[in-house]
């Protein structure tokens, strides 16, 4: 303490020992320092740059039934593997069935098939006996017209009546496709996320989907990449990801780069395709993407900044 000017002056040493202490520790580290920075490999090192993202399946579809209806069955429940072609559900088809039987049963007539070929066979027989006894002048010409006349119309006969039977069996296989579309199958392999519908329920226009089955064979890392960073990922270029489910990295290589950007959040969506046949990869999994630049980007010389010659533009 001391005066000065007729005031009080009071000094502490707290600054002086802070600033002391300080110094202390950075002659310490600086030797670790040092010798760490001459560790370092010179020259150019690769970069990388990382994001959070998640998993989709490759294909996500809403299995809808083609007809409306109220729901019979349900052969398949959430987590099932179903092949392509498979039997998911079906609707009431109780009309579809009648008319099938109905159709099946007109196909299959035939008796008036052979009663219009008997009539035929006799008609031409009739027509060769009368051209014969007309070559020796003992019948009639107007009956032997008739009698051809008569031929004509058997054959005639007989044809309407196999474009009938074909018809049957074309009506048939109407009722047959209708019949079909009763049943609910699988569009592709895959495994069953969600039954949106039980037995019981009606399938209605508005909301025909019954089962939402997901395709999983391959799935897509995506990943929203600001736009100020979007020129760093090219198609091919290679890349790791984590998967903090499966709690493994894979190597991957970038397969879709998004030509648009987001408005809304500026960013660019990127996806890489990865092989998941044994199922492992769970769609939703959170992930981080680590790309790394290209060998051709990496090797690219970028030129420097110009610098402009003031000297020579004109005042």
């Amino acid at each position: 303490m001391m005066k000065r000017n007729g005031k009080r002056c009071v000094f502490t040493g707290r600054k002086t020992v802070l600033l002391t202490t300080q110094v202390v520790i950075l002659l310490c580290f600086a030797p670790v320092v040092m010798a760490q920075t001459r560790n370092l490999p010179s020259g150019p090192r690769p970069t990388s740059t990382m994001y959070e993202g998640f998993t989709i399946p490759k294909h996500e579809i809403l299995v809808a039934a083609s007809e409306l209806g109220r729901l019979k069955t349900m052969e398949v429940k959430v987590g099932d593997k179903v092949r392509d072609g498979e039997l998911l559900g079906s609707l009431e088809d109780s009309t579809q069935v009648s008319a099938v039987r109905i159709a099946s049963a007109k196909a299959n007539m035939t008796g008036e098939l052979e009663a219009v070929r008997a009539e035929h066979k006799l008609a031409q027989l009739r027509v060769l006996k009368l051209r014969e006894l007309a070559s020796e002048k003992m019948a009639r010409p107007d009956e032997l017209a008739r009698a051809e006349a008569d031929l004509e119309i058997a054959q005639g006969r007989m044809k309407a009546t196999e474009e009938q039977i074909l018809l049957n069996k074309l009506e048939l296989e109407r009722h047959q496709v209708a019949l079909r579309r009763r049943k609910i199958l699988a569009p592709m392999s895959g495994i069953i996320a969600d039954v949106l519908r039980l037995p019981g329920e009606y399938v209605t226009p508005a909301d025909p989907a019954v089962v939402r089955l997901l395709v999983v064979d391959q799935v897509y890392a995506v990943f929203n990449i600001p736009v100020s960073e979007a020129s760093r990922v090219t198609v091919n270029s290679p890349a790791k990801v984590y998967l903090r489910g499966a709690q493994r990295t894979i190597d991957a290589v970038v397969s879709t780069v998004a030509p648009m950007i987001d408005g809304e959040s500026g960013t660019v969506e990127v996806r890489l395709e990865i092989n998941n046949t044994d199922h492992q990869i769970k769609s939703g999994d959170r992930c981080t993407l680590q790309v790394f630049p290209r060998q051709e980007q990496a090797k690219r010389v970028h030129p420097k900044r110009a610098v402009m010659d003031t000297g020579s533009v004109r005042k």
